[in-house]
């Protein structure tokens, strides 16, 4: 599709500038000094958002859905005065009937949308910007991104929108959102990249969104996002708000990770991820203290699973990982959507922090459906437990089979310990890097300390690393 390119800026101002120049030479007082600045044309601004809503409208799409789900017969039969008596008639299927956005991504009828739009739905009809409506089959889907592909057949080429980039974005560019808000087709709205890489919403397993303030209302999900090329940036996939409508934030699926998607989609029918084999958690400033690191951060490795990729390539627990085919990251999310980006088989390049030291380690990928990875969070500082040694009881009960350590029976609520991130159950392996098989030796550890210390405790199958 042809790029649309219009100038927007445009003008000359010009300043009077008294005093020195940099040679401090007396004649050049009151020097007229010429300064070209950009002048807002908000015509040219206005057409440029007319050009790109007309070329883009035509590859956004209505994609409604229906659904059969099973729930409870009616719970209560009415009998008089408003009163009734429970319903003993079992279940019924019902119909479900759901409403979104989609866009077409090639000539012969691909469209993306959001998995939480067309993955479940047992019919898909697709309403084109001319008013047409096709039916349309799910050719797959990946609820971990929130994705789907589906595809309708039509007698004319359709009009495939151009997919931009999402590495090139900044916070602050305008863009444009494009969907079917409460049913009303063809809808654009305007604003601005107001965020990058928002992660921590909770809406799928793998998040890396662009957040931004173009209004996105009920109806908009799978719609299209668009730079002011025209190009697809991201796929509108939900909003953050108290009521239900649009409150100045929502969020969309950047372009390359719909690329990714989509080509997994199409070649193996399903999204492959590459896999490490590591439990992982933050950097706080307490863990750095204990490992020597400069800063917190990067991600701590805190279990490494066996005959998993990351020990067959000699990653150790303990481990600090800094970088990732040579690009930092911002937090434990973007780690793992860096990780799971990249094809199974193929070799990444990490560089970790051990005693003190950067090391390159390359890492072929393995695959899995899901890095068992453990994040701990708010870790902090000093005790208030109760601890027992192993017996064949406890260890029975917490499911850690031979493995020894310390049990911790209870944590006191607000105390150093349960502050630390310490939960009953746990099971302290190491203080300060030294093993421990008994209460004593726990104590005796924690009085060498000095400041704060290093746990390794078991919990539930993995080992991870807290400060006390």
């Amino acid at each position: 599709m042809k790029k649309i390119f219009t100038a927007v800026l445009a003008g000359t101002i010009l300043f009077v500038i008294t005093g020195f120049t940099a040679d401090q030479n007396p004649e050049a007082q009151n020097a007229e000094v010429e300064i070209t600045a950009p002048v807002f044309d908000p015509r040219a601004m206005s057409n440029l958002f007319a050009d790109i809503s007309g070329m883009v409208g035509p590859s956004v799409v209505t994609i409604t859905s229906k659904t059969t789900v099973t729930g409870p017969a009616s719970p209560m039969i009415p009998w008089g005065f408003g009163f009734g008596f429970p319903n003993q008639g079992g279940t019924r299927e019902y119909t479900q009937e759901g409403l979104g956005s989609g866009v077409i991504i090639s000539p012969e009828g691909l469209i993306v949308t959001n998995n939480h739009v067309a993955g479940d739905a047992d019919e898909l009809l697709v309403v084109l910007s001319n008013g047409d409506e096709v039916e349309a089959k799910l050719i797959g889907a990946d609820p971990r991104s929130d994705l789907a592909l589906i595809q309708i057949e039509y007698d004319e080429n359709l009009p495939a929108i151009s997919l931009g980039s999402s590495d090139d974005l900044r916070v602050g560019e305008w863009v444009l959102a494009i969907g079917s808000p409460f049913a009303l087709r063809q809808t654009v709205t305007q604003g601005i990249v107001s965020y990058l890489g928002r992660d921590g919403v909770g809406l799928a397993d793998y998040e890396s969104y662009i957040q931004t303030d173009a209004a996105i209302n009920p109806g908009n999900s799978g719609g299209a996002l668009v730079n002011l090329d025209g190009e697809l940036i991201g796929v509108n996939t939900a909003i953050a708000s108290r009521t239900g409508g649009y409150q100045g934030i929502g969020f969309a699926i950047p372009v390359n990770t719909v690329k990714n998607v989509v080509d997994d989609l199409l070649q193996h029918g399903e999204v492959r991820r590459g896999w490490l084999g590591v439990s992982i958690q933050p950097v706080t400033a307490e863990i750095a203290g204990q490992f020597n690191l400069q800063d917190n951060t990067g991600v701590l490795i805190s279990d490494v699973l066996p005959d998993s990729p990351a020990e067959n390539s000699g990653l150790l627990r303990g481990d600090v990982v800094i970088s990732v085919n040579g690009n930092r990251f911002n937090s434990i999310n973007d780690f793992r959507n860096k990780i799971a980006d990249m094809d199974p088989g193929s070799e990444s390049e990490l560089v970790v922090v051990r005693d003190g030291r950067e090391r390159t380690i390359t890492v072929e990928l393995g695959s899995r459906e899901e890095d068992p990875a453990t994040v701990v969070s708010n870790l902090e500082n000093d005790y208030g437990w109760q601890l027992s040694e192993l017996t064949e009881e406890l260890a029975l009960r917490i499911g850690a089979g031979n493995t020894e350590g310390v049990v911790v029976l209870n944590v006191l609520p607000g105390s150093p310990a349960s502050a630390a991130g310490v939960q009953p159950g746990d099971l302290i392996l190491e203080v300060n890097r030294k093993t421990v098989e008994t209460v004593s030796e726990v104590g005796d550890e924690l009085q060498r300390a000095v400041g704060d210390a290093l746990l390794l405790v078991w919990r539930r199958g993995s080992t991870l690393f807290l400060v006390i």
